[in-house]
C-alpha cells in the first residue's frame, strides 16, 4: 500500500482519524493524528485512492466521552 502523508509538524493532536482501505487481504486502517478536521482532507487526497477507502472513523483524542445533544452544546 503506498504511505501516506506524515505530519511530523503535527504538535496538538485533538482528534484522532482512522481511515480504513480495502486491500487484497482485507481491511488495512491508517491512523491519523490531527489537530483540525480540514486536516484530514489532505491526508485522504494524498493516500491511496479514496476509492479504496471502506470508512472513516473519527474520535475526540482526549479520550472523554460527551454525549449532549445540538440543543445543550448550544448552551454551553
Amino acid at each position: 500500500m503506498p504511505e501516506v502523508l506524515d505530519r511530523p509538524h503535527v504538535k496538538f493532536v485533538r482528534w484522532i482519524a482512522t481511515v480504513h482501505y480495502r486491500t487484497e487481504n482485507g481491511l488495512v486502517d491508517v491512523q491519523h493524528d490531527i489537530e483540525e478536521l480540514e486536516d484530514l482532507q489532505d491526508l485522504v487526497e494524498r493516500g491511496p485512492n479514496w476509492d479504496a477507502i471502506d470508512h472513516i472513523h473519527i474520535v475526540r483524542a482526549d479520550g472523554v466521552e460527551r454525549k449532549l445533544t445540538v440543543e445543550e452544546a448550544e448552551r454551553l
